[in-house]
Protein backbone atom coordinates (compact mmCIF):
# COMPACT_ATOMS: atom_id res chain seq x y z
CA UNK A 1 0.00 0.00 0.00
CA UNK A 2 2.40 2.33 0.82
CA UNK A 3 4.80 1.96 -2.67
CA UNK A 4 1.31 2.36 -4.64
CA UNK A 5 0.11 5.50 -2.85
CA UNK A 6 2.92 7.15 -2.07
CA UNK A 7 4.06 8.80 -5.73
CA UNK A 8 1.00 10.11 -5.39
CA UNK A 9 0.89 11.64 -2.12
CA UNK A 10 4.50 12.81 -3.28
CA UNK A 11 3.39 14.30 -6.26
CA UNK A 12 0.29 16.26 -4.90
CA UNK A 13 3.19 17.45 -2.23
CA UNK A 14 5.63 18.59 -5.18
CA UNK A 15 2.61 20.46 -6.73
CA UNK A 16 1.43 22.00 -3.48
CA UNK A 17 5.05 23.16 -2.56
CA UNK A 18 5.95 24.60 -6.08
CA UNK A 19 3.22 27.00 -6.06
CA UNK A 20 3.91 27.93 -2.56
CA UNK A 21 7.91 28.68 -3.81
CA UNK A 22 6.29 30.20 -7.07
CA UNK A 23 4.09 32.10 -4.54
CA UNK A 24 6.96 33.36 -2.70
CA UNK A 25 8.18 31.61 0.93
CA UNK A 26 9.04 34.54 2.79
CA UNK A 27 12.66 34.46 4.77
CA UNK A 28 13.40 36.78 7.75
CA UNK A 29 15.59 39.83 7.04
CA UNK A 30 19.62 39.37 6.95
CA UNK A 31 19.04 35.74 5.74
CA UNK A 32 22.07 35.92 3.52
CA UNK A 33 21.50 32.71 0.80
CA UNK A 34 18.07 33.16 -0.01
CA UNK A 35 17.66 30.90 -3.06
CA UNK A 36 19.11 28.19 -0.79
CA UNK A 37 17.00 28.89 1.85
CA UNK A 38 13.38 29.01 0.24
CA UNK A 39 14.92 25.60 -2.02
CA UNK A 40 14.85 23.98 1.45
CA UNK A 41 12.08 25.51 3.10
CA UNK A 42 10.00 24.05 -0.03
CA UNK A 43 11.63 20.50 0.21
CA UNK A 44 10.96 20.35 3.68
CA UNK A 45 7.21 21.35 2.97
CA UNK A 46 6.58 18.21 0.50
CA UNK A 47 7.84 16.33 3.30
CA UNK A 48 5.74 17.63 6.13
CA UNK A 49 2.97 17.58 3.97
CA UNK A 50 3.74 13.81 2.87
CA UNK A 51 4.29 12.34 5.64
CA UNK A 52 0.96 13.98 7.21
CA UNK A 53 -1.01 12.92 4.91
CA UNK A 54 0.79 9.20 5.03
CA UNK A 55 0.56 9.11 8.65
CA UNK A 56 -2.88 10.67 8.25
CA UNK A 57 -3.92 7.91 5.98
CA UNK A 58 -2.10 5.10 7.61
CA UNK A 59 -0.09 4.32 4.92
CA UNK A 60 3.34 5.15 6.63
CA UNK A 61 4.46 6.91 9.38
CA UNK A 62 5.51 10.72 9.27
CA UNK A 63 9.06 9.41 10.11
CA UNK A 64 9.50 6.43 7.84
CA UNK A 65 7.86 8.59 4.41
CA UNK A 66 10.89 11.63 5.29
CA UNK A 67 13.62 8.97 5.47
CA UNK A 68 12.65 7.59 2.18
CA UNK A 69 12.24 11.27 0.41
CA UNK A 70 15.35 12.84 1.64
CA UNK A 71 17.44 9.30 1.31
CA UNK A 72 15.75 9.01 -2.57
CA UNK A 73 16.94 12.64 -3.47
CA UNK A 74 20.54 13.18 -1.04
CA UNK A 75 21.89 9.07 -1.24
CA UNK A 76 22.11 6.97 -4.26
CA UNK A 77 23.27 3.41 -1.40
CA UNK A 78 27.06 3.15 -3.01
CA UNK A 79 30.05 4.57 -1.66
CA UNK A 80 32.12 7.38 -3.98
CA UNK A 81 34.25 6.02 -6.51
CA UNK A 82 37.74 6.02 -6.08
CA UNK A 83 39.23 9.19 -7.38
CA UNK A 84 42.79 10.47 -7.72
CA UNK A 85 42.45 12.32 -4.84
CA UNK A 86 40.05 10.07 -2.88
CA UNK A 87 40.09 6.65 -2.00
CA UNK A 88 36.83 5.41 0.14
CA UNK A 89 36.23 2.16 2.23
CA UNK A 90 33.47 0.48 3.81
CA UNK A 91 34.44 -1.22 7.94
CA UNK A 92 32.84 -2.55 11.01
CA UNK A 93 34.70 -0.69 13.82
CA UNK A 94 33.43 -2.83 17.11
CA UNK A 95 30.07 -3.63 15.02
CA UNK A 96 29.26 -0.04 13.90
CA UNK A 97 29.42 -0.04 10.51
CA UNK A 98 31.50 3.18 9.49
CA UNK A 99 32.78 4.30 6.11
CA UNK A 100 36.33 6.05 5.94
CA UNK A 101 37.37 8.58 3.27
CA UNK A 102 41.24 8.08 2.54
CA UNK A 103 42.80 11.51 0.90
CA UNK A 104 45.48 10.20 -1.43
CA UNK A 105 47.83 13.20 -0.11
CA UNK A 106 47.30 12.24 3.45
CA UNK A 107 50.35 11.67 5.41
CA UNK A 108 51.07 7.74 6.92
CA UNK A 109 49.90 7.73 9.50
CA UNK A 110 47.23 10.00 9.18
CA UNK A 111 45.71 12.59 11.41
CA UNK A 112 41.94 11.99 11.41
CA UNK A 113 38.57 12.95 11.77
CA UNK A 114 35.28 11.16 13.25
CA UNK A 115 32.02 12.63 12.04
CA UNK A 116 28.90 12.11 12.98
CA UNK A 117 25.70 13.37 9.93
CA UNK A 118 22.96 14.92 11.39
CA UNK A 119 19.35 14.45 10.66
CA UNK A 120 17.54 14.62 14.19
CA UNK A 121 18.62 11.25 15.11
CA UNK A 122 15.57 10.21 12.69
CA UNK A 123 16.23 10.93 8.78
CA UNK A 124 19.88 10.94 6.79
CA UNK A 125 22.87 8.59 7.09
CA UNK A 126 26.21 8.44 6.12
CA UNK A 127 25.24 7.71 2.00
CA UNK A 128 23.49 11.22 2.10
CA UNK A 129 26.60 12.93 3.73
CA UNK A 130 29.09 11.30 1.07
CA UNK A 131 29.50 14.68 -0.76
CA UNK A 132 29.86 16.42 2.51
CA UNK A 133 32.17 14.68 4.06
CA UNK A 134 34.31 13.93 0.69
CA UNK A 135 34.82 17.38 0.35
CA UNK A 136 36.19 17.77 3.97
CA UNK A 137 38.43 14.81 3.36
CA UNK A 138 39.75 16.69 0.39
CA UNK A 139 39.67 20.05 1.19
CA UNK A 140 41.86 19.36 4.47
CA UNK A 141 43.48 16.42 3.61
CA UNK A 142 42.65 14.70 6.60
CA UNK A 143 40.94 10.93 7.22
CA UNK A 144 37.52 11.18 7.85
CA UNK A 145 35.35 8.32 9.31
CA UNK A 146 32.05 9.11 9.07
CA UNK A 147 29.67 6.59 11.69
CA UNK A 148 26.67 4.67 10.35
CA UNK A 149 24.58 4.69 14.09
CA UNK A 150 20.85 3.35 14.50
CA UNK A 151 18.36 6.21 14.23
CA UNK A 152 15.53 7.02 16.44
CA UNK A 153 12.65 6.22 17.18
CA UNK A 154 13.22 2.34 16.87
CA UNK A 155 16.62 3.13 18.64
CA UNK A 156 16.17 5.64 21.14
CA UNK A 157 19.10 7.02 23.78
CA UNK A 158 21.27 5.35 24.60
CA UNK A 159 21.88 3.75 21.62
CA UNK A 160 22.94 5.76 19.34
CA UNK A 161 25.38 6.95 21.29
CA UNK A 162 26.78 3.69 22.33
CA UNK A 163 27.44 3.28 18.80
CA UNK A 164 29.41 6.18 18.13
CA UNK A 165 31.30 5.81 21.39
CA UNK A 166 32.24 2.43 20.50
CA UNK A 167 33.43 3.51 16.74
CA UNK A 168 35.10 6.29 18.55
CA UNK A 169 36.90 3.93 20.90
CA UNK A 170 37.37 1.56 18.26
CA UNK A 171 39.28 4.29 16.10
CA UNK A 172 41.62 5.34 18.87
CA UNK A 173 42.56 2.07 19.90
CA UNK A 174 43.17 0.56 16.74
CA UNK A 175 44.57 3.80 15.19
CA UNK A 176 47.63 1.94 13.44
CA UNK A 177 45.69 -0.62 11.73
CA UNK A 178 44.17 1.71 9.44
CA UNK A 179 46.98 4.17 8.64
CA UNK A 180 45.73 6.87 11.19
CA UNK A 181 47.77 8.70 13.99
CA UNK A 182 46.42 7.59 17.55
CA UNK A 183 47.59 11.34 19.08
CA UNK A 184 46.36 13.28 16.14
CA UNK A 185 42.15 12.48 16.20
CA UNK A 186 39.49 14.94 16.43
CA UNK A 187 35.82 13.74 16.71
CA UNK A 188 33.12 16.10 14.61
CA UNK A 189 29.07 16.59 13.78
CA UNK A 190 26.86 18.47 12.58
CA UNK A 191 23.44 19.34 14.62
CA UNK A 192 22.21 16.11 15.70
CA UNK A 193 25.81 14.71 15.20
CA UNK A 194 27.17 17.67 16.79
CA UNK A 195 25.23 16.52 20.17
CA UNK A 196 26.71 13.00 19.42
CA UNK A 197 30.25 14.28 19.00
CA UNK A 198 29.60 16.44 22.13
CA UNK A 199 28.49 13.44 24.07
CA UNK A 200 31.13 11.36 22.30
CA UNK A 201 33.72 13.73 23.29
CA UNK A 202 32.26 14.28 27.18
CA UNK A 203 32.38 10.61 27.76
CA UNK A 204 35.94 9.88 26.30
CA UNK A 205 37.30 12.96 28.61
CA UNK A 206 36.66 10.16 31.36
CA UNK A 207 38.72 7.62 29.85
CA UNK A 208 41.87 6.85 30.93
CA UNK A 209 43.31 3.45 29.09
CA UNK A 210 43.28 5.44 25.51
CA UNK A 211 44.92 8.72 23.39
CA UNK A 212 43.03 11.43 24.65
CA UNK A 213 41.11 13.66 21.18
CA UNK A 214 43.04 16.27 20.07
CA UNK A 215 39.68 18.76 19.65
CA UNK A 216 36.06 18.52 18.94
CA UNK A 217 34.35 20.16 16.00
CA UNK A 218 30.65 20.67 17.12
CA UNK A 219 28.47 22.54 13.79
CA UNK A 220 25.35 24.30 14.73
CA UNK A 221 25.04 20.73 17.40
CA UNK A 222 21.41 20.42 19.69
CA UNK A 223 22.83 20.32 23.06
CA UNK A 224 19.49 20.85 25.32
CA UNK A 225 16.04 19.46 25.51
CA UNK A 226 15.29 21.94 28.74
CA UNK A 227 14.01 24.72 27.06
CA UNK A 228 12.34 25.73 23.81
CA UNK A 229 12.20 29.18 24.55
CA UNK A 230 15.86 30.41 24.50
CA UNK A 231 16.67 33.65 22.36
CA UNK A 232 17.08 31.90 19.18
CA UNK A 233 14.19 29.67 19.43
CA UNK A 234 12.13 32.91 19.62
CA UNK A 235 13.71 34.68 17.41
CA UNK A 236 14.31 32.20 15.00
CA UNK A 237 11.21 30.20 14.86
CA UNK A 238 9.94 32.24 11.19
CA UNK A 239 13.88 31.93 9.71
CA UNK A 240 13.19 29.33 7.41
CA UNK A 241 9.49 28.06 7.23
CA UNK A 242 8.97 24.56 7.50
CA UNK A 243 12.65 23.61 7.67
CA UNK A 244 13.80 24.16 11.12
CA UNK A 245 11.86 25.28 13.59
CA UNK A 246 10.75 24.55 17.36
CA UNK A 247 8.01 22.03 16.52
CA UNK A 248 10.37 20.13 14.38
CA UNK A 249 13.13 19.98 16.97
CA UNK A 250 10.78 18.63 19.81
CA UNK A 251 9.77 15.59 17.44
CA UNK A 252 13.46 14.89 17.20
CA UNK A 253 14.31 15.17 20.87
CA UNK A 254 10.85 13.27 21.68
CA UNK A 255 12.03 10.61 18.79
CA UNK A 256 15.72 10.51 20.41
CA UNK A 257 14.19 10.28 23.40
CA UNK A 258 12.03 7.50 22.54
CA UNK A 259 8.59 8.50 24.03
CA UNK A 260 7.23 10.57 20.51
CA UNK A 261 3.54 10.45 21.90
CA UNK A 262 1.45 13.94 20.52
CA UNK A 263 1.09 15.19 24.53
CA UNK A 264 5.12 14.46 24.80
CA UNK A 265 5.56 16.59 21.88
CA UNK A 266 2.94 19.57 22.87
CA UNK A 267 4.70 19.66 26.59
CA UNK A 268 8.22 20.15 25.11
CA UNK A 269 7.21 22.62 22.29
CA UNK A 270 5.11 24.48 25.04
CA UNK A 271 8.48 24.24 27.32
CA UNK A 272 5.57 22.31 29.71
CA UNK A 273 7.64 19.19 30.05
CA UNK A 274 9.99 20.85 32.76
CA UNK A 275 8.32 21.36 36.45
CA UNK A 276 8.37 24.61 37.85
CA UNK A 277 10.72 23.32 40.50
CA UNK A 278 13.07 21.69 37.88
CA UNK A 279 12.72 25.39 35.99
CA UNK A 280 14.30 26.92 39.38
CA UNK A 281 17.06 24.57 39.46
CA UNK A 282 20.65 24.67 38.72
CA UNK A 283 20.03 23.41 35.25
CA UNK A 284 18.13 26.19 34.34
CA UNK A 285 21.28 28.21 34.80
CA UNK A 286 23.21 26.05 32.12
CA UNK A 287 20.78 27.49 29.35
CA UNK A 288 20.47 30.59 30.53
CA UNK A 289 20.46 33.95 28.42
CA UNK A 290 23.57 35.53 30.32
CA UNK A 291 25.84 32.72 28.55
CA UNK A 292 25.15 34.41 24.99
CA UNK A 293 26.70 37.55 23.58
CA UNK A 294 24.52 40.65 25.04
CA UNK A 295 23.38 41.62 21.12
CA UNK A 296 21.39 37.78 21.89
CA UNK A 297 19.92 38.32 25.14
CA UNK A 298 16.44 39.09 23.20
CA UNK A 299 13.11 39.67 25.28
CA UNK A 300 13.48 38.12 28.26
CA UNK A 301 9.13 38.23 28.35
CA UNK A 302 9.65 35.93 25.58
CA UNK A 303 11.46 33.12 27.04
CA UNK A 304 11.10 30.26 29.65
CA UNK A 305 8.02 31.34 32.04
CA UNK A 306 8.78 29.67 35.53
CA UNK A 307 5.60 29.74 36.63
CA UNK A 308 4.05 27.01 34.46
CA UNK A 309 5.11 22.98 34.34
CA UNK A 310 3.96 19.43 34.37
CA UNK A 311 4.92 17.72 37.16
CA UNK A 312 4.16 14.30 35.84
CA UNK A 313 5.28 14.55 31.99
CA UNK A 314 8.54 16.15 33.92
CA UNK A 315 9.24 13.65 36.64
CA UNK A 316 8.98 10.87 33.33
CA UNK A 317 11.58 12.54 31.69
CA UNK A 318 13.95 13.92 34.20
CA UNK A 319 16.43 11.75 34.38
CA UNK A 320 16.33 11.52 30.63
CA UNK A 321 16.73 15.46 29.05
CA UNK A 322 19.13 15.68 32.48
CA UNK A 323 21.46 12.69 31.36
CA UNK A 324 24.59 14.73 29.92
CA UNK A 325 25.07 11.75 27.19
CA UNK A 326 21.75 13.27 26.00
CA UNK A 327 21.99 16.59 26.34
CA UNK A 328 25.63 17.42 26.98
CA UNK A 329 24.62 21.60 28.09
CA UNK A 330 23.32 19.65 31.27
CA UNK A 331 26.77 18.60 32.22
CA UNK A 332 27.65 20.14 35.65
CA UNK A 333 31.37 20.32 34.74
CA UNK A 334 33.07 20.28 31.57
CA UNK A 335 36.32 21.00 32.62
CA UNK A 336 38.05 18.04 30.89
CA UNK A 337 36.78 17.88 27.51
CA UNK A 338 38.49 18.58 24.49
CA UNK A 339 39.29 22.08 22.78
CA UNK A 340 36.99 22.88 20.62
CA UNK A 341 35.95 24.83 17.52
CA UNK A 342 32.48 25.58 17.55
CA UNK A 343 30.00 26.58 14.25
CA UNK A 344 26.74 28.14 14.85
CA UNK A 345 24.44 30.07 12.43
CA UNK A 346 22.86 33.32 12.81
CA UNK A 347 19.48 32.47 12.27
CA UNK A 348 19.24 29.06 13.35
CA UNK A 349 16.98 28.07 16.40
CA UNK A 350 20.12 26.17 17.74
CA UNK A 351 21.93 28.75 17.47
CA UNK A 352 22.00 29.83 21.32
CA UNK A 353 22.84 25.93 22.48
CA UNK A 354 25.87 26.21 20.75
CA UNK A 355 26.51 29.31 22.17
CA UNK A 356 26.34 28.64 25.86
CA UNK A 357 28.12 25.37 25.45
CA UNK A 358 31.06 27.63 24.02
CA UNK A 359 30.75 29.84 27.11
CA UNK A 360 30.55 27.21 29.41
CA UNK A 361 33.39 25.08 28.45
CA UNK A 362 35.82 28.49 28.53
CA UNK A 363 34.11 29.19 32.01
CA UNK A 364 35.98 26.06 32.71
CA UNK A 365 39.11 26.94 30.62
CA UNK A 366 38.68 24.91 28.39
CA UNK A 367 40.14 26.26 24.96
CA UNK A 368 37.28 27.17 23.02
CA UNK A 369 36.91 29.01 19.50
CA UNK A 370 33.35 29.99 18.11
CA UNK A 371 32.49 30.97 14.52
CA UNK A 372 28.82 32.39 14.39
CA UNK A 373 28.67 32.22 10.65
CA UNK A 374 26.78 35.78 9.78
CA UNK A 375 23.32 35.50 7.56
CA UNK A 376 23.18 31.74 7.39
CA UNK A 377 20.56 29.05 8.35
CA UNK A 378 20.93 25.23 9.73
CA UNK A 379 22.51 23.14 7.82
CA UNK A 380 24.40 25.75 5.66
CA UNK A 381 27.35 23.39 5.35
CA UNK A 382 25.77 20.27 3.99
CA UNK A 383 25.10 21.20 0.30
CA UNK A 384 28.53 21.62 -1.67
CA UNK A 385 27.27 20.42 -5.26
CA UNK A 386 24.29 19.42 -7.07
CA UNK A 387 20.54 21.19 -7.19
CA UNK A 388 21.30 23.33 -3.90
CA UNK A 389 24.59 25.44 -4.45
CA UNK A 390 26.93 25.81 -1.64
CA UNK A 391 26.51 28.48 0.89
CA UNK A 392 28.00 31.91 0.48
CA UNK A 393 29.86 30.98 4.08
CA UNK A 394 30.68 27.73 3.12
CA UNK A 395 33.91 28.09 1.92
CA UNK A 396 35.07 30.29 4.49
CA UNK A 397 33.93 28.63 7.34
CA UNK A 398 35.88 24.87 6.27
CA UNK A 399 38.70 26.87 6.12
CA UNK A 400 38.27 27.92 9.31
CA UNK A 401 38.11 24.38 10.08
CA UNK A 402 41.30 23.35 8.22
CA UNK A 403 43.70 26.18 9.73
CA UNK A 404 42.33 25.33 13.07
CA UNK A 405 42.78 21.67 12.41
CA UNK A 406 46.17 22.83 11.66
CA UNK A 407 47.30 24.25 14.75
CA UNK A 408 45.71 21.55 17.17
CA UNK A 409 47.02 18.40 15.24
CA UNK A 410 50.68 18.33 16.41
Amino acid sequence: MFCCNLPCLVGAAVVFAGLSYVAYIPLMEGIVDTYQARMISTFARVVRITGGVAGGLGVERPDNVARMLTSLILSDKIPPPETDQLKVEDYTFDGVPVRLYRPTSAANPSPSVIYIHGGGWTILNVDSYDDTVSDLTVTSGYVFVSIEYPLAPENPFPKPFEACLKAARHVLSHAGTYGLDAENIAIAGDSSGGNLAAAVALKLSEVKDIPKLRFQWLIYPALQAFSFKTPSYVSNEEASPYFLQCETMTRYWCNYMGINTPTMIEAFSTNNHTSRKLKQSIYASYVSSKLLPTKYHGDSSKQTNIDHGDDHISNQIEKIILNPYFAPLMAPDLSGVAPAFVVTAEFDVLRDDGLMYAQRMKDASVDVVVYNSPGSIHGFLYFVVGLIPKYADTDHTVDMFVKYAMKQFK
